[in-house]
């Protein structure tokens, strides 16, 4: 048996606000937490879903948009796919997923349940929730947090810590415990899944063939080598790119501007990114602002000591992640 959505909050010091259908809009309009369940209620320690049984269409969804998923290197069917997503599957607990939200949990778990299969934006995370043939069937308990992402902290940590031993022996990664929709066990902590090529390209691939993984070369090598673009980082699947300077007066606001010339290797549209600063993992929003610089918001605690002023600094932009490099 593994611990309930009550007593995980109740352990963390948080109280339960309520609890809502998958789907149903939270009425929470604060800084808070959510816990994905299979149960409504806050004391059953055993879910509802027994076994991972994945849903067929949403694989074929995921097709759609990423056309050459591979597991280990190698390219996936769905069959496969769905065996190295049930592989982290853990039995009997009715958790599936925590989350925070930094500002809204009414708007963050509605931009949870807009993103669709194989999209990054603007709710990139827990995406296995997608694969379940139960997903109609969950609930979202929630609750407010005036720190946010110190209370999903504590509620992952207590989640891995009641995990049984022989359960996570039985895992596909038995040292990186978490909800089995958490990617990272914590933040900045990934599971080793193997699993890449299942989120959309930001660079343009060939969806006519899908019978073999393919290196693609960019279409943008001017601006790659405008950017700094080397054959090593792009054998990894990553673009580096160059942010403006940085100037005093972006130390008092909250957002890296993005020149024009490298704005290629971001979403074409506004969203959310996943960015890694100084090894903290953050959810970071994204603006294209037409023609003129685009901005990541990182805030004002990490734009106030990032870099050197009067100098710009550089990111790597791989398939799942942008990281800002020291």
């Amino acid at each position: 048996m593994t611990i309930s959505v009550g007593e995980l909050f109740a352990k963390t010091g948080l109280d339960a606000a309520g609890v809502v259908r998958w789907r149903t809009p939270i009425p929470l309009n604060v800084p808070g937490v959510y816990v994905v369940a299979s149960t409504p209620s806050l004391d059953d320690a055993i879910g509802r879903v027994p076994a991972y049984r994945p849903d067929q269409e949403a694989f074929r969804s995921l097709r759609m948009l990423c056309p050459n998923p591979t597991v280990d290197g190698i390219a996936a069917s769905d069959q496969e796919l769905a065996d190295r997503i049930g592989a982290f599957w853990i039995p009997e607990t009715p958790i599936l997923y925590v989350g925070l939200a930094g500002t809204s949990v009414q708007k963050r778990v509605g931009q949870y349940y807009a993103t669709g299969i194989g999209k990054r934006s603007p709710h990139a995370g827990g995406w296995w929730l997608r694969t379940l043939a139960e997903l109609e069937n969950l609930y979202v308990h929630y609750a407010a947090a005036s720190d946010p992402q110190k209370a999903e902290t504590h509620l992952l940590s207590t989640f891995a810590a009641s995990v049984p031993a022989t359960v996570k022996e039985a895992l596909h990664d038995n040292e990186r415990i978490a909800p089995f929709a958490n990617i990272d066990a914590q933040r900045g902590l990934r599971k080793k899944h193997g699993l890449q090529g299942v989120k959309m390209s930001r660079i343009p691939v060939d969806v006519t063939s899908t019978s073999k993984v393919e290196k693609k070369k960019p279409s943008f090598e001017s601006e790659a080598m405008v950017t700094g673009r080397n054959e090593k980082t792009a054998e990894h699947g990553a673009v580096r790119i160059e942010s403006q300077v940085i100037t005093e007066g972006d130390r008092t606001r909250s957002n890296l501007r993005i020149p024009s010339r490298s704005k290629y290797a971001l979403p074409a549209n506004d969203g959310y990114l996943n960015v890694i600063v100084s090894g903290v993992s953050l959810q970071a929003r994204w603006r294209v602002n037409g023609s003129r610089s685009g901005t990541i918001g990182l805030g004002n605690d990490i734009m106030r000591t990032l870099g050197t002023t009067a100098k710009s600094v550089w990111l790597r932009v791989l398939p799942d992640v942008v990281i800002v490099e020291d």
